[in-house]
């Protein structure tokens, strides 16, 4: 079942020609429709009541936001991390020959962990700073 040369081309000359969208082509996975493509569903502060503009965000529906995002993008990092952690390990197991850690190794491994640990969490508590710094200032500029 060969197909000529020139329907080929002309198909994806086509398909080209049609601009790419996610929404687009979610829409005939999806069974249902999308009022809004540029509403964020996942936004927590839609769910927040507000008497006032429902376009200006408050700054409970923001802390909202934060909080909510924090924890998609933790279990995100955590899934990720545990991806990863499985694809190592069944490369190590798998390759030829197989990889095989011993308990000295692994006692050299845990002390670069230590240190590289006591680093970002000198790191962090740096941001942890900064973020609460930016905060006083946005604070003091909104006054």
């Amino acid at each position: 079942m060969t197909l000529p040369l020139d329907s080929i081309l002309t198909a994806l000359s086509a398909l080209q020609a049609q601009p790419l969208s996610i929404i687009r082509l979610s829409e005939s996975i999806s069974p249902t429709t999308i009022e809004n493509p540029n509403a964020r569903t996942s936004d927590i502060s839609n769910s927040v009541l507000t008497t006032e503009d429902p376009s200006q965000p408050t700054p409970a529906s923001l802390a909202a936001d934060l909080s909510h995002y924090r924890d998609l993008f933790s279990k995100l990092r955590f899934s990720y991390l545990e991806q990863v952690t499985k694809e190592k390990f069944l490369r190590a197991i798998v390759g030829d020959p197989p990889l095989i850690v011993d308990n000295a190794e692994n006692v050299e491994l845990e002390k670069q962990l230590g240190e590289i640990k006591v680093v970002l969490k000198m790191q962090k508590e740096g941001v942890q700073r900064l973020v609460e710094e930016l905060e006083a200032r946005g604070r003091e500029l909104v006054r």
